[in-house]
């Protein structure tokens, strides 16, 4: 089982532009009549290898968000990889790159581990055998992981606050919110309202897993300009060229 190319190439691409941390993820809301598209843009938080053919791209999201319904109504769970696509991705890296990168696939959410969502989490048939530290890998603590270590004390403090996309009054409302929250590892000498705010921001907060059908990647940097498709056919990757 060989490392896909694009991924490769994807890991090439961040080492010279790490700051290009962000892509767009397009979802369908489908409880609407006729169906809208949705967009939006998320943040890359990092990689997930289950087999080295296998790279996963983890972000995050908020359990109350809408588009984890739209996610979720179009994916009846559990299902073999390939069989329901519910999301894209576009990765754009500027500069002297050039280069668009575009996902389609399965975009599996991992939430707190008594929520609805987690028993349908392919938790299994998607978890390395070992985590970075050599430890046998635990999806709940690599939630745990990316809360502490990949989010900062204002992300935080942005899974307690209310609903996303409820109704605010005013903007003067959102003062009462907190601010920042530390991580689950600095609360010793931290009051029990910050306690309970990390506890409420932490039963929120979610990972959003996207495991990859076709990828493809567009060098615009390049003259001529090049484009190359994959497609995932078991655990092989197949590779074609095709006009940009």
């Amino acid at each position: 089982m060989a490392t896909p190319r694009w991924y490769s190439a994807l890991s090439d691409a961040l080492k010279k532009s790490p700051k290009s941390a962000i892509y767009t993820l397009a979802t369908v809301d489908a409880s609407a009549s006729p169906p809208i598209p949705r967009v939006r843009s998320i943040v890359h938080r990092d990689f997930i290898s289950p087999a080295p053919d296998s790279p996963l791209l983890v972000s995050t999201t908020d359990i109350r968000t809408p588009k984890v319904h739209e996610l979720t109504s179009i994916q009846p769970q559990p299902l073999p990889p390939g069989v329901a696509r519910n999301a894209e991705i576009v990765w754009w890296f500027p500069g002297d790159l050039n280069e668009q990168y575009r996902f389609s696939g399965t975009i599996h959410i991992l939430p707190r581990a008594d929520h609805e969502l987690f028993k349908v989490f392919p938790r299994e048939r998607l978890a390395p055998e070992k985590d970075e530290n050599g430890k046998p890998f635990d999806w709940e603590s690599e939630r745990l992981r990316i809360f502490n270590e990949k989010m900062g004390d204002v992300l935080r403090a942005s899974f307690a606050r209310p609903t996303p996309g409820s109704p605010l009054e005013r903007y003067e409302d959102a003062e009462k919110w907190p601010a920042e929250l530390p991580k689950t590892t600095d609360l010793d000498d931290k009051d029990e309202d910050t306690k309970a705010q990390v506890k409420w921001a932490l039963e929120n907060f979610s990972l959003m897993i996207l495991e990859p059908v076709t990828v493809e990647r567009v060098e615009l940097g390049v003259i001529p300009n090049r484009r190359t498709q994959w497609e995932r056919a078991g655990k092989e990757w197949t590779e074609r060229i095709v006009v940009p």
